[in-house]
């Protein structure tokens, strides 16, 4: 659930039919010697990375496609990769979760100053933190994925119960990290609380709105938002390698979505991230001023990859989207606004913290478009 910036960026932080076939008919692929060089930096990032699979997904506008699994989606029955197969999105259910808060703006059901008090109580800074401070990770709060008594008790049983108030209750026993609009650090309770917002405005589950606002316009009928741990078909087991990834693999496929919620619940496939990766980065279900806003980057690295956050989007040197991990599964969704070019990759080895497949994506774009990813 948790992601943005990888280590070895940045040590301080951080289609409808498409599922079915390896690319639409009309699409070019791109020239055999740049289908090789995509391939190696893949499955080296693959070695590198501990990934058992990874799909992938690369489409520039004129100038070619790539769209291919590797490796292997079930180590005990050694199933291959497919295109088509489901994982955990993990953080890019922030991408949703934020699109959702903003489309209530839209609305005229909330306002990004309102104050997080007005919707959740129990929270220290309450009267002072707001919608934008939740969205744009510069509230202060703490984040419930850094409790050590969590974590542990997590990793021992990932279908372990657990509800959002479980993280208000983690949120109580330690201090603010900062006061309000301070500065900008990566959070997952800010994405909790905004899932209790929407339920609160709208008097729905989180996961019925996000599937009204955003699945069903958009024609994404291979994603979803789970509420329990059941995978739909087919889709590529998870595994645990230790929080260093060096470990044995431990099959952690099966995880209780309540725990990440709408940090980090949802279930997804390339062929459907692909078209949310432009929807996103374009702001096609948003207002132009909700888009802007929505587009404001706060900076949280500027060596040796500039790496900001705005309103549930993440910016990493100049590619727009987002990154998830979480027990099993890791993912980069990334578009370019030069090229309209977009990068999806997933792979199925992650502890809740690791960052494969953004490490790969990132060499990806170096290759791709060279000298411009800052």
């Amino acid at each position: 659930m948790h992601a943005l910036p990888t280590a070895a960026l940045c040590a301080a932080v951080l289609a409808l039919a498409l599922d079915q076939v390896p690319a639409i008919a009309d699409e070019a692929l791109f020239v055999p010697a740049e289908e090789k060089a995509i391939t190696e930096i893949i499955e080296k990032g693959m070695a590198e990375q501990r990934q058992p699979g990874l799909n992938a997904g690369i489409w520039i506008p004129g100038r070619g496609s790539f769209v291919r699994a590797f490796g292997t989606a079930d180590i005990a029955t050694a199933a291959p990769m497919q295109i088509a197969d489901h994982v955990r999105i993990a953080s890019i259910t922030k991408t949703f979760t934020a699109v959702a808060i903003l489309r209530l703006v839209d609305q005229g059901r909330l306002r990004l100053d309102d104050t997080l008090s007005s919707y959740v109580e129990g929270i220290d800074n309450g009267t002072r933190i707001t919608i934008r401070n939740l969205l744009g990770m510069t509230s202060g709060i703490y984040d419930f994925t850094s409790d050590r008594q969590f974590l542990k008790d997590f990793t021992d049983d990932p279908l372990m119960a657990f509800a959002p108030g479980d993280v208000i209750a983690i949120v109580q026993r330690h201090s603010p990290d900062f006061a309000p609009g301070d500065k900008i650090a990566y959070c997952d309770t800010n994405y909790i609380l905004l899932g209790l917002i929407i339920e609160k405005v709208t008097g729905r589950p989180a996961g019925e709105v996000i599937a009204e606002e955003i699945l069903t316009p958009l024609g994404l009928r291979q994603t979803s938002f789970p509420i329990d741990s059941t995978m739909p078909a087919p889709f590529a087991r998870g595994y645990y390698a230790g929080e260093d990834g060096k470990g044995d693999l431990k099959d952690y496929t099966a995880t209780n979505p309540a725990v990440a919620w709408t940090a980090g619940a949802m279930i997804s496939t390339v062929g459907d991230l692909r078209v949310w990766a432009k929807a996103l980065a374009t702001g096609a279900l948003l207002s132009p001023a909700s888009y802007a806003e929505q587009m404001k980057f706060g900076w949280i690295a500027t060596e040796p990859l500039k790496v900001g956050y705005g309103l549930g989007v993440a910016n990493f040197g100049g590619l727009i989207g987002h990154n998830g991990a979480i027990f099993g599964y890791s993912t980069a969704m990334f578009y370019w606004p030069e090229e309209e070019a977009i990068i999806v990759l997933s792979g199925n080895q992650a502890s809740n913290f690791s960052n494969a497949t953004t490490e790969i994506a990132v060499a990806l774009a170096h290759y791709l478009f060279p000298g411009k990813i800052k």
